[in-house]
């Protein structure tokens, strides 16, 4: 078998789901991001910790987590032109 196959095969067997899945969560498939991030070098994580790695991963390519980054962008921006927390709040109408 090739490398490939036994990392799906590995993946699969560790949690239990497929990894053609079309579950939200599919465990099988972050664990194959996380495992491929790892090999690459991209990440420092033990070969246990493939799946939480993926997850994070699968996380970080979602549009919520990059909005909520341009928004933290935003904020700090704001802050370092001199506006105060306050300021802010008062802008977004946040009492």
């Amino acid at each position: 078998m090739s490398a490939a196959s036994d990392l799906i095969e590995r993946m699969e067997r560790e949690t239990g789901q497929r990894i053609d899945s079309n579950d939200f969560d599919n465990a099988a498939m972050a664990g194959l991001f996380g495992a491929v991030a790892r090999m690459m070098g991209k990440s420092s994580h033990d070969e246990r910790d493939d799946v939480v790695a993926g997850l994070l991963i699968v996380h970080q390519m979602t549009p919520e987590y990059r909005n909520e980054q341009e928004s933290r962008q935003m904020i700090a921006s704001l802050l370092s032109g001199g506006l105060s927390p306050d300021d802010i709040r008062a802008m977004w109408g946040v009492v």
